[in-house]
């Protein structure tokens, strides 16, 4: 997988600037979103700037459909959403060796504007979700 990283061909249409950064990684501004279709339904948001940076991420939708995190509008105006049809929404993820384990922070949704292509990753204050929920339920 690393080799497909460090290969990356991307346009300038590609990058997504966050502005402020993500929380920890304040530095890492630009990105693009890669896909690797054996890893799907995971996709990557993998830093173009120094140093290289990548996260795991996914639509918090493929496995919480009732994900609808209290965010209040002040929170993406800098992102500039106009119409729901512009925001790509994902969860953050850490991968486990053992896949049962892997979960994902509904607490900081990444919130991108496919059209302007900006993003944020916001902070909720909604009880009813964790930074560590789990992925795959056991069955």
């Amino acid at each position: 997988m690393g080799d497909f990283f460090k290969n990356l061909v991307y346009s300038n249409d590609d990058v997504i600037t966050f502005p402020s950064g993500i929380p920890g990684f304040e530095g890492c501004r630009k990105f693009v979103l890669a896909s690797i279709v054996e890893y799907s339904p995971f996709e990557w948001l993998v830093g173009i700037e120094d140093p290289p940076v990548r996260f795991a991420i996914i639509n918090p939708m493929l496995f919480r459909p009732d994900y609808q995190p209290a965010m209040i509008r002040k929170q993406f105006d800098d992102i500039d959403i106009e119409q729901p049809h512009d925001v790509l929404l994902y969860s953050i993820v850490t991968i486990r060796e053992n896949p049962l384990e892997s979960t994902a922070n509904l607490v900081g949704p990444v919130i991108i504007n496919k059209r302007k292509r900006i993003g944020k990753q916001v902070i909720i204050d909604d009880e009813r979700y964790t930074t560590q929920e789990f992925i795959l339920r056991n069955p």
